[in-house]
């Protein structure tokens, strides 16, 4: 770049700090994550219900239903989904160990999946007007309706939680950008190398870009920078696995570690780990070590960032993560679009609601850190087939722009926000175009 000009810079702001402080106590039941939900929620779901329908139904404990005769009333619970083709450890290790190779399967859903509402004691059976295929396990939810006796309740109406209160989104005065990357994928970056130099030299100006690039405040990356696919391991009764990293990972370390350095000498840059970059496998994965990054990690505008990854660049609130609770509610439901998928957590008000059940995360006791505090102005998910945007809109002027950033090494392209009026698009890096 040339060197009388100046990068944009803005107020930055890491917001992380309930992701980077995991308990190391793993003496706990997961039930207890449940039961924080529920109890953080119900508060937030209370003032939604006397907004909804006032004070015309009374709000019931799910085992005092049988108790009382109630034309209508209000159960307040968290979704359990119960699902015949859900994973099962116990049944992974009976069909390993079958002579017949059974089906992969990597979607969950079947006709005869069922809803249930459950709370610190009680669990029912759902019927009524809830789209099933839209759910998933672990969404806190207020429902009007009916008991019809053992065991089962006939829905109504429902609400959940919603959007949380969003901060007026700051003005700026000119144009500000943030560059979003994903899956860089750097075990294999000898297939693309020529893209990231193509991206390097775009951040660096050579390309005659000047105008943009001297805009763009930040990068963040969003995940799967290492690889995007774990080795497959042999069948095994064995509940324990060893995995050495191979000589291929250690090199896609080093040569990540060169990319960011030539990234750094120009811009900040957020690396936010993956579910298959070198950091814990639960949620919330911690900030990657910085001594693996021997080259980069001397500049400060290295930073190494959790997973999820919230920040704010001059008041403008930035939320998002690598990709697994979302990937985890399109395998679950019928939901194929990420940006839907985003969408539903917004109204939800959980970012990972099927952890614990079939995503992994450490055992919470007194807290469910996967809940929004605050409504963010922009809403990322890395690792994505296809580059996809939109803005969402909550109930009280609430405007998040939806992002669904594409997996660099198939696609090439990076994804460009402006943050003065939150128009987003892709750049490609495609070196036969």
């Amino acid at each position: 770049m040339d060197e009388n000009i100046e990068r944009v810079s803005v107020e930055y702001k890491n917001l992380s700090e309930k992701f980077s402080e995991q308990s190391a106590n793993y003496n706990r039941q997961y039930c207890s994550i449940y039961l924080a939900r529920l109890k953080e929620m119900e508060t937030l779901l209370t003032e939604r219900i006397a907004t909804k329908w006032g004070d015309k139904f009374p709000i019931c404990k799910l085992h005092k239903l049988a108790e009382v005769s109630y034309d209508k009333c209000i159960v307040i619970g968290t979704i359990f989904k119960d699902q015949k083709l859900k994973p099962s450890i116990l049944k992974q290790l009976a069909e390993a160990n079958q002579l017949t190779p059974q089906p992969i399967l990597h979607h969950f859903t079947d006709e005869s999946d069922q809803l249930f509402l459950e709370d610190e004691l009680q669990r029912y059976l759902l019927l009524g007007t809830l789209d099933i295929k839209k759910l998933v396990t672990g969404i806190t939810c207020a429902l009007l309706g009916s008991d019809m006796g053992k065991g089962k309740f006939m829905v109504e109406d429902y609400i959940f939680a919603g959007y949380r209160q969003q901060i007026e989104r700051p003005l700026f005065n000119d144009d500000v950008y943030v560059v979003f990357l994903s899956a860089l994928n750097f075990i294999k970056h000898e297939n693309f190398t020529s893209n990231l130099e193509l991206f390097a030299y775009w951040m660096s100006g050579m390309l005659g870009d000047e105008d943009t690039v001297s805009k763009v405040a930040r990068v963040i990356i969003a995940g799967n920078s290492i690889k995007t696919v774990t080795e497959k391991l042999r069948p095994t009764i064995s509940l324990t696995s060893r995995v050495t990293e191979s000589t291929e990972s250690i090199e896609a370390v080093k040569s990540f570690d060169y990319f960011l350095l030539q990234l750094c000498e120009l811009v900040d840059v957020d690396v936010m780990p993956g579910e298959h970059d070198p950091s814990n496998h639960i949620l919330p994965q911690k900030n990657m070590h910085y001594c693996m990054f021997p080259k980069s990690s001397v500049y400060k505008s290295l930073n190494q960032v959790p997973n999820p990854y919230f920040c704010s660049l001059d008041g403008l609130k930035i939320f998002g993560t690598s990709g697994q609770p979302v990937r985890d509610i399109m395998n679950f439901s019928e939901i194929t679009d990420p940006l839907e998928a985003l969408e539903n957590c917004l109204q939800w008000n959980h970012i990972a609601p099927t952890a614990p059940d079939t995503l992994g995360c450490f055992p919470y006791y007194n807290k469910d850190p996967f809940i929004l505090d605050d409504c963010p102005h922009v809403f990322f998910v890395g690792n994505q087939a296809e580059f996809g945007t939109r803005m969402a809109s909550g109930e009280n002027g609430q405007k998040v722009r939806l992002i669904s950033i594409p997996e660099f090494c198939n696609t090439f392209q990076a994804v460009i926000l402006n943050l003065k009026t939150l128009d987003c698009n892709t750049v490609i890096f495609d070196t036969c175009k």
